[in-house]
């Protein structure tokens, strides 16, 4: 590692790091969390971690990440309405940044922050940035399921950045014709991986339980975790009253968990900034490699079981690095559905059964507070980091339907040289793939994968994606073809299989299997 004196002080540098969970009952009113407050509270222990002396003043820039309610379509404020949520956090800390972003949605934000803050450091045009957000949306749910009346309201106000939710991550029709909410979009991604790696389904929840239950183990042991139980595999592959099944691939703990009261704040400066503030240097963490890339639509992909910007955001910040896959200690990757790990655990050359990919517990059971899990995640590396100094940590952050993905590796050892990364040749690669043309005709197809949602163990809705020479077919299944759910939800696996497809009045949908 290279002495303090012989370091670029240009080098952007995580000096401060905290978190904070709270555990609600719904009982005393006065102690239910609140989302302003659970934000406040984790950037005031990121300050006291970076130093015991005051820092607020010194703070220049702030990215405030974008909660789960102001990023839906039309935002949910059952108990008031924060009219500007950035501003009755830093106004609450007596903060005054020159500059305050509220970013856009999606669960890459915090590294994708934390790589450009890392830039506008490099470059001079900032000197003191934090990175903070949190969700108390466990709080929310219960509340409201107990009818308690809490007061959110805030009109604290003043001028930010406001990138709005940008979560034009979906096409009308993929809408109309059957992908939605994150879990429907996946269950059918995660069925065309299952096909690829010739698994049958119940050799794949097999799999994809032995990954989460490692996942749990580390959330057992993490005192910032809201689920910190440790949960075998024979559970999580097994439909019962406590992990009942949600969608075709996904039960309960299959998934991330937002009723979490969760926040994480991230402090980022330069060496120069640091050793003027006397801020220890074994606090600092360097970020090295880093990369953001963007994907298209699903239905626009050219196979639904990969995902190309997982594979180049990975390789992008190792080659950057100047390191190999066996190099990095530590792999915190994104955890919302198995899918993610497992293609990350591809592009790493790792079992993910046996390979360790978080040091939270993931979002299942450390917990998914919104866009700002990874927050979470950077903030458990640099801690793990501190303690292995020199070691590497890679983190995966993952937005949309694997829509948006950032990476990031860092470490206490400081990089030879550093430099602002450029993507675009990776992006222009996803950019210029050949097109998929869409099917809206009567037409057979092979199905690719398939989704189907749950209520009370039985099917209720679902869609089926299919590609033929002409291009690829996305349909409903009709909410009266009871033959077809009940028979999609069977015992026998219709991927690879061809199936008859029809369009009515601007609708598809599949209407027969030639098994």
């Amino acid at each position: 590692m290279k002495e303090n004196f012989d370091i670029n002080d240009n080098l952007p540098i995580i000096v401060g790091v905290g978190q904070v969970v709270k555990q609600w009952n719904g009982l005393e009113l006065n102690e239910a969390p609140n989302p302003v407050d659970i934000i406040k509270e984790a950037i005031e222990v990121a300050l006291c971690d970076a130093s015991d002396v005051g820092l607020k003043e010194e703070i220049d820039y702030a990215a405030i990440i974008r909660t789960f309610p102001d990023s839906l379509p039309m935002p949910y404020n059952p108990f008031g309405k924060i009219i500007n949520l950035p501003a009755a956090v830093l106004q609450g800390l007596k903060i005054k940044p020159k500059n305050v972003m509220y970013t856009s949605a999606g669960g890459e934000q915090p590294q994708f922050q934390v790589s450009s803050i890392s830039e506008k450091l490099y470059n001079g045009e900032i000197e003191f940035a934090i990175i903070a957000g949190g969700e108390v949306n466990g709080a929310l749910k219960r509340a409201v399921k107990l009818g308690a009346k809490l007061d959110w309201a805030s009109n604290e106000d003043f001028s930010i950045t406001d990138n709005g939710p940008k979560t034009d991550f979906i096409t009308e029709y993929e809408l109309k014709n059957g992908l939605g909410l994150p879990p429907q979009t996946y269950a059918s991604m995660e069925d065309g991986l299952r096909a690829r790696l010739k698994m049958s389904v119940a050799d794949y929840a097999e799999y994809t339980s032995k990954i989460l239950s490692n996942l749990s183990e580390v959330a057992s042991k993490n005192e910032y975790a809201q689920f910190p139980k440790h949960l075998p595999s024979s559970f999580l592959s097994t439909p019962s009253r406590s992990n009942y099944r949600l969608y075709n691939n996904y039960l309960k703990w299959s998934m991330a968990q937002d009723a979490v009261n969760q926040s994480a704040a991230i402090i980022i400066t330069t060496v120069r900034k640091a050793k003027k503030l006397s801020i220890p240097q074994e606090k600092w963490v360097y970020l090295h490699g880093y990369s953001n890339i963007e994907d298209t639509f699903v239905t626009h992909r050219p196979d639904i079981s990969k995902s190309d910007a997982i594979s180049l955001v990975i390789n992008k910040a190792l080659k950057t690095s100047k390191l190999n896959p066996t190099d990095i200690d530590y792999k915190e990757i994104y955890s919302c559905f198995p899918i993610v790990l497992i293609l990350a655990a591809e592009v790493l050359g790792v079992d993910p059964t046996q390979e360790c990919l978080t040091v939270t517990g993931g979002l299942p059971f450390f917990g998914g507070p919104g866009n700002n899990y990874s927050s979470h995640g950077i903030a458990a590396l640099v801690e793990s980091l501190r303690k292995d100094r020199g070691a590497f940590g890679l983190v995966l952050a993952n937005g949309g339907f694997m829509s948006k993905e950032s990476s990031g590796i860092y470490s206490t050892k400081a990089p030879d040289d550093w430099s602002v990364i450029d993507n675009k040749d990776d992006q222009r690669f996803v950019d210029n793939r050949p097109s998929v043309n869409l099917l809206n005709e009567d037409c057979k197809a092979e199905i690719e994968g398939f989704c189907l949602k749950y209520d009370r163990d039985i099917p209720q809705s679902g869609y089926v994606i299919a590609k033929n020479d002409k291009g690829r077919i996305l349909a409903k299944i009709k909410t009266n073809n009871h033959k077809m759910l009940k028979f999609l939800s069977g015992d026998i696996d219709v991927v690879g299989k061809t199936a008859k497809f029809s369009y009515e009045a601007g609708y598809n949908y599949i209407v027969d299997l030639n098994l």
